[in-house]
């Protein structure tokens, strides 16, 4: 007879039980530490903001450095400061190094932090950085009138038309158009953007003369660009940097522009007749801007465009008031 042995027989009931009970005791003891982690932060923040707060060690002046010195270690010294009350281009001790031996572009009181603005950094800037991400720098040659008699800047910017003939067009004159709005301008000549602090401390005493200027524009804009500089001249309009109006006039041609910007109404041509005995010669009077009615009474049959219509029944004043127009052999 084989040997047996009796199962355990455990209730469900007190698996689940203790289940409840070992998962509520690990809560619990995640919970106190989080808790004690939280407070030990508070306690911290607490005492932070009673000695004023995080500090920063920041390079101050010892004493009233003037404009153009060369910044040394021993003008400067380390100083622990209050982080919300720093800027954000301040110098901190550990890069020190990297404004050591540069010139000061404005003077630095005693005690002041120093800012990496109040330095003149003379490393060479590359031209690649100032690009949009995802756009081109593309040279355009412009002559004196175009650059503003040398005062445009970079970071400026201006609106490009194009002066051209139009070969789908007939007649051979030249034609205007709008060809890119609001272009930013990221260097003329060989000059990338410079603080105004730099040129007050260069002087600007020597003119910065320059033939053309870098442009920061799309690929699209790009080739626009350069196809227009083939086929025509272009031309820099400035604008002011925070102007949103875009470029919202059509294209103007020269016949266009000699009769007021391409409007149709025209001057109208009156010929007041003389008198039954002839004694006035005919004269004409423009009379820009008016534009006849059709079928108007008292007006000989023509047409405004170029055409001299002929008023008849003048009062004989207005026929005294117009001198008489010598002919034959009077006019000689």
């Amino acid at each position: 007879m084989a040997l047996r042995i009796p199962r355990l027989r455990i209730n469900r009931l007190w698996l689940v039980l203790g289940g409840a009970i070992v998962m509520g005791l690990l809560a619990a003891w995640l919970s106190v530490g989080y808790l004690k982690n939280k407070e030990a932060v508070l306690a911290s923040e607490l005492a932070e903001k009673a000695k004023g707060g995080p500090s920063t060690s920041v390079v101050v002046a010892t004493s009233d450095v003037p404009k153009g010195t060369v910044v040394a270690g021993n003008l400067m010294a380390a100083r622990d400061v209050p982080t919300d009350l720093l800027y954000d281009d301040v110098v901190t001790a550990e890069n020190f190094g990297d404004i050591e031996g540069k010139k000061l572009l404005k003077p630095v009181l005693r005690g002041r932090p120093l800012r990496k603005s109040d330095v003149f950094d003379d490393r060479p800037r590359d031209l690649a950085t100032d690009v949009t991400p995802g756009n081109r720098a593309l040279t355009v040659d412009i002559d004196e009138t175009n650059s503003f008699a040398q005062m445009l800047r970079a970071g400026s910017f201006v609106d490009l038309y194009l002066i051209a003939q139009n070969p789908l067009a007939t007649g051979s004159g030249s034609e205007i158009r709008p060809l890119l709005p609001k272009i930013k301008v990221l260097a003329t000549g060989q000059l990338l953007q410079v603080p105004a602090a730099v040129e007050q401390m260069q002087g600007q005493a020597r003119p910065v003369t320059y033939s053309n200027i870098t442009v920061d524009v799309t690929p699209d804009q790009a080739v626009r660009i350069a196809l227009a500089t083939q086929v025509g001249k272009v031309r820099v309009v400035l604008r002011k940097p925070d102007a949103e109006d875009d470029l919202k006039m059509a294209q103007l041609t020269v016949p266009e522009l000699f009769e007021g910007g391409g409007k149709k109404g025209r001057a109208v041509s009156y010929i007041v007749g003389g008198g039954s005995g002839g004694a006035a010669a005919p004269t004409s009077i423009q009379l820009p801007g008016i534009t006849l009615p059709p079928n108007m009474p008292g007006v000989s049959p023509g047409t405004v465009q170029g055409m001299q219509p002929s008023v008849a029944g003048m009062p004989p004043s207005v026929n005294n008031m117009i001198p008489a127009v010598p002919t034959g052999t009077a006019a000689r």
